[in-house]
């Protein structure tokens, strides 16, 4: 089931992987109200006085409200001008108010984020950071979005599956075999939004597809955990 859902995926949707956009730097008008100005990791608000913009536009941001977000640690070193985090190391380390601070755009690559962009109309950035290995398999589905996941790690078709649009995640989806159900197995510890920032879960939308559909035939239940509206899911096109 596995390669033929892989197989049905590349041939409907094709698979490649995400990389980190360059938009970590702020226009000028945004720069001019940075008091106003936020970051957020999947919709998670990276809260600290210390955030600000530099003289070049680049949205600088507490390391250590960054990686709370990540249950993680940091560690200064060069005379506290770079920080490692997961390992990599970030540059260019500025103190603010007595807070080291980085560029969101490093502190993005050093976990892995999948995606950075700059919402002008939120006067937002938004970090796409889903757990590592996740690729995006599908186009954008009417009132769902782009589906996410890893089809490496043995997860699929059950999922998770992570739901994208114009950037910023709106689901969190698990598709379970209509048998699975009927004989009574249990689905125990599945991966979710663990090791990153989840936002709150507003509704839950749990539909049986009686045929399935393209890349999961069987029958089965479509379980989605939305983090938007309804009314934000259906203006997706």
């Amino acid at each position: 089931m596995m390669k033929k859902w892989l197989i049905a995926s590349i041939a409907l949707f094709g698979v490649w992987s995400g990389g980190a956009s360059a938009h970590g730097t702020v226009p000028q008008a945004a720069a001019a109200k940075h008091e106003t100005l936020t970051v957020v990791v999947n919709g998670v608000e990276v809260s600290s006085e210390a955030n600000h913009v530099t003289a070049d536009g680049k949205m600088y941001v507490s390391i250590q409200a960054f990686a709370g977000l990540f249950d993680a640690s940091f560690e200064l070193k060069n005379g506290n001008k770079e920080a490692v985090l997961f390992g990599k190391t970030v540059p260019n380390v500025r103190m603010a108010q007595g807070v080291p601070t980085a560029w969101v755009r490093d502190l993005a690559a050093a976990v892995g984020a999948q995606q950075v962009t700059h919402d002008a109309s939120r006067n937002e950035i938004y970090v796409l950071a889903l757990p590592a290995g996740s690729i995006k398999v599908s186009d954008t589905v009417p009132a769902m979005g782009e589906h996410w996941g890893n089809p490496q790690a043995g997860e699929l078709p059950i999922g998770p599956f992570y739901g994208v649009h114009n950037g910023r995640l709106v689901f969190l989806e698990y598709m379970i075999d209509q048998n699975d159900f009927e004989s009574g197995k249990n689905h125990v510890n599945l991966k979710g939004m663990k090791g990153v920032p989840s936002p709150s879960v507003v509704q839950v939308d749990v539909e049986f597809q009686p045929a399935g559909h393209p890349g999961f035939e069987t029958p089965h239940y479509d379980i989605h955990l939305y983090f938007i509206s309804d009314a934000e899911q259906q203006q997706i096109q």
